[in-house]
């Protein structure tokens, strides 16, 4: 039996280099206005996409320390508006 238990989304690197490639157009073309578009765009994609099961959040703080949030894609869809990072990760 070869069938997977769970069906999660695979990206090869070209696949996904494609899609960030697509992502950085879409920002490019709509610098300067609101952002309402692209936030349907890809809330309305990871809402479709079922084989998409969690999103991680990274950025930096002001002294360059990576930081990397988990979330459930539910959560996200509700309240991509309310994401709130309380710092407690951060050390010092």
């Amino acid at each position: 039996m070869d069938t997977p238990l769970k069906d999660f989304l695979e990206l090869s690197y070209n696949e996904l280099e494609n899609l960030n490639k697509e992502a950085k157009e879409k920002r490019i073309k709509n610098f300067g206005k609101p952002d309402n578009e692209l936030r349907k765009y890809y809330t309305d994609y990871l809402a479709k996409e079922k084989r998409i099961k969690a999103v991680t959040v990274a950025f930096t703080d002001i002294e360059g320390k990576f930081h990397m949030l988990d979330y459930n894609k539910e959560y996200i869809l509700d309240s991509y508006d309310n994401l709130t990072f309380d710092g407690s990760s951060v050390r010092g």
